[in-house]
């Protein structure tokens, strides 16, 4: 058996990851996180909103992933992702900015949906921060 299994991560826009790695954890939808290893059982799965984490050559790195699906085989992982991004595909100061716009809006919101939509934007927004390391991503 492998070692390694293939992750590849893609959106409607554009391939954002694709390399051999030693394991793989991603958020679903509905059931927590999910660890995969090679020779993993086979299935299908939703993907929820959060970070994904692969290992690497003995590295742990961060992938954010927005909504999508997930079809993981004995030698391969593939994530179809709403939208997603690599650590250097963040751009630090318009999370940093969207963050704060989300505050705001949740503030000012009074709508059960303006609260809701708020909320989801300061999430993303944090797991992006979280993702690239920056202090604002571990809480507000």
């Amino acid at each position: 058996m492998s070692q390694t299994i293939k992750l590849e991560v893609v959106t409607p826009e554009r391939p954002v990851f694709s390399a051999e790695v030693a394991e793989v954890q991603f958020p679903t939808a509905t059931r927590g996180y999910y660890g995969i290893l090679p020779g993993h059982t086979p299935l299908m799965t939703e993907v929820g909103d959060g970070l994904l984490y692969y290992i690497q050559e003995g590295q742990k790195h961060w992938i954010t992933v927005f909504g999508g699906f997930a079809e993981v085989g004995p030698d391969r992982v593939t994530i179809l992702a709403r939208e997603s991004e690599t650590v250097d595909m963040i751009d630090l100061e318009r999370a940093e900015a969207s963050r704060q716009r989300a505050l705001t809006l949740l503030k000012e919101a009074q709508t059960e949906h303006d609260i809701a939509a708020a909320q989801a934007k300061l999430n993303a927004s944090l797991t992006r921060l979280q993702a690239a390391g920056h202090p604002a991503g571990h809480g507000f």
